[in-house]
């Protein structure tokens, strides 16, 4: 295990004191939000560094476990079927995007939300996705032509 580990699990800690202070002294509307934040942070960081002291007491199962690792990522069906399951996820992901443009409409038109700013910007996300997935795809067909 990587120094780095420990120093991203304590920084993890410190800046979740940093925003558990913030919801304590600044008690608003935000103090939920910095409440959440304290908490998914901090036990990030705590989980980081109890993750790295293990890992330091057992070096022999953690470098089996990294050449496993690394078998699994150079393996080609495994790349191929990580590619399959990208794409699917992209395509599922516009269906919904495009679900939700349809749905807020609706809402919109029966005057049930104001939902011209929803609509706005799912629209814009759903155009920069098929930009984004065209332009990606180009890159690195010719990295590889």
């Amino acid at each position: 295990m990587q120094k780095s580990n420990l120093i991203y699990g304590l920084i993890y800690v410190i800046v979740a004191g940093i925003f558990l202070y913030a919801a304590i002294a600044f008690d608003n509307k935000m103090s939920g939000m910095l409440y959440g934040m304290t908490g998914a942070l901090g036990g990030n960081g705590i989980f980081t560094i109890i993750r790295y002291f293990y890992w330091q007491k057992n070096k022999e199962r953690y470098q089996e476990k990294v050449d496993i690792e690394e078998i699994e990522q150079n393996d080609e069906l495994k790349q191929k079927l990580r590619d399959k399951a990208g794409k699917y996820t992209y395509w599922i992901g516009m269906l919904i995007v495009a679900l939700s443009i349809m749905v807020y409409s609706v809402l919109g038109g029966l005057n049930i939300m104001d939902t011209e700013h929803i609509v706005a910007y799912l629209g814009a996300y759903l155009i920069s996705q098929v930009f984004i997935g065209v332009i990606v795809f180009n890159h690195l067909l010719k990295k590889y032509d």
